[in-house]
C-alpha cells in the first residue's frame, strides 16, 4: 500500500468516524424533568370547544404560552400505537380525577398531540375512547421535534411560563392514581 493510498484510507476512517460522532450526538433522548422545551407550537384544536378549553382566543393555531392555565399535560401518541390504546382509558381517568379536584382543575390543562396523525384519525379516536380534552393532530410531528424525542405514548407536564417539562412519563400509566399524586405533589 503506498503513502498516498494510506491517508486516503486514513482520512476516509477519520470522515467515517466524525459522520457516526455527529449522528450519536443527534440521536434522541429520553425527555428528562427540567429539559427546556420552550414556547412549543400546536396545530390547530379540532374544535371551538377544544379551544374555549385551552383559553385561547380562537380556534387556531397556538403555543404553549396561549394556554390559561399555569401547567399543561401534553400526551404525544399516535392512533396505531397497543401502549397508546390501552393508556387512552387511565388518561381519560387521570383528566376526571383533575377535574374533580378544585386545586388541579384550573391549573392543569390537558392536551393529546397525535404524532404524525392528521383531524380524520384523531375524530375517530376520539370517539371510539370517548376523550374528553383536546386532541391536537401534528402531521409534521413538531411537538417530538420540541422534545428531541419520537417514540410513544410519552406523558409530559410542562411549565407554562418557563417552558419546562417538570413531570415526565415514558410509556403507558400503570394507574391514574400514581400520576394524580405526582400532579398534587408537583402542581404549585
Amino acid at each position: 500500500m503506498t503513502r498516498r493510498s494510506k491517508v486516503l484510507a486514513l482520512g476516509g476512517c477519520l470522515a467515517l468516524l466524525f459522520f457516526l460522532c455527529a449522528i450519536s450526538l443527534a440521536a434522541e433522548a429520553e425527555p428528562k424533568v427540567g429539559q427546556q422545551v420552550g414556547n412549543a407550537k400546536f396545530a390547530k384544536p379540532m374544535s371551538d370547544e377544544d379551544a374555549k378549553y385551552l383559553g385561547l382566543e380562537k380556534a387556531g393555531e397556538f403555543t404553549l404560552k396561549d394556554i390559561k392555565a399555569p401547567y399543561v399535560l401534553v400526551e404525544q401518541f399516535s392512533t396505531t400505537c397497543p401502549h397508546c390504546m390501552h393508556q387512552a382509558p387511565i388518561l381519560n381517568n387521570l383528566y376526571a380525577l383533575v377535574q374533580q379536584d378544585p386545586k388541579l382543575k384550573e391549573k392543569v390543562k390537558f392536551l393529546a398531540v397525535g404524532q404524525g396523525d392528521g383531524p380524520e384519525k384523531l375524530m375517530m379516536w376520539k370517539a371510539f375512547h370517548k376523550v374528553p380534552f383536546p386532541l391536537i393532530p401534528d402531521v409534521d410531528s413538531a411537538f417530538g421535534k420540541a422534545l428531541n424525542f419520537s417514540p410513544y405514548p410519552v406523558t409530559v407536564v410542562l411549565d407554562k411560563a418557563s417552558g419546562k417539562i417538570v413531570i415526565v412519563h415514558i410509556g403507558a400509566f400503570e394507574s391514574a392514581d400514581e400520576v394524580l399524586k405526582e400532579l398534587k405533589k408537583t402542581v404549585k
